[in-house]
């Protein structure tokens, strides 16, 4: 358990280090943009990755993850805009099959930070036997603009029966 623990920790000290600095270097590139008299645009809809490394509790493995997703935002403006829903598909690369279909709620409650909510279904496979279970995954992440794409850390973690894990990585979103 201890082992767990360390693994969140570690996640959460890795997320708030990387949001301060790129959080530190978005502040100048607005600063900039201010005296060039750019503005940051709203988009319909977004088609994002998110790639790490995540850790599968159960079988206490470490493997790269890669998860997938489009959102169409609620609104333009308003309360709506903080709202987006989609679909997206997740997979983990581990030696069995692991992947995950979701539905997707994203909220973006303040400034570059959103919070994706997806409840899917999870599907493995373990000594030549398919499973299929609900799972839910939850990801936080920080992101900024550069050139067009949003892009910044994330943390996620994925809740099933039988089948937890954890993730780590990058974001990258591209709206349209």
């Amino acid at each position: 358990m201890n082992k767990i623990k360390n693994h969140y920790r570690l996640l959460i000290a890795l997320f708030f280090f990387t949001s301060v600095v790129i959080n530190a270097q978005h502040e100048k590139h607005d600063h900039e943009q201010e005296h060039e008299g750019h503005a940051h645009g709203s988009h319909d809809y977004e088609f994002g990755i998110s790639v790490g490394m995540a850790h599968l509790s159960e079988e206490d493995e470490n493997a790269p993850s890669a998860h997938l997703h489009l959102l169409k935002s609620l609104g333009s403006e308003g309360m709506l805009s903080k709202f987006s829903l989609g679909a997206g598909f997740e997979y983990i690369f581990t030696e069995h099959t692991h992947y995950s279909i979701v539905g997707t709620i994203s909220v973006n409650p303040i400034s570059a930070f959103i919070l994706d909510i997806s409840p899917g279904l999870l599907f493995t496979e373990h000594d030549g036997e398919s499973e299929n279970q609900f799972v839910t995954h939850m990801e936080l992440t920080y992101e900024f603009e550069f050139h067009g794409f949003g892009i910044g850390p994330v943390v996620g973690v994925g809740f099933a029966k039988e089948d937890n894990h954890l993730m780590a990585g990058i974001h990258i979103g591209k709206g349209f």
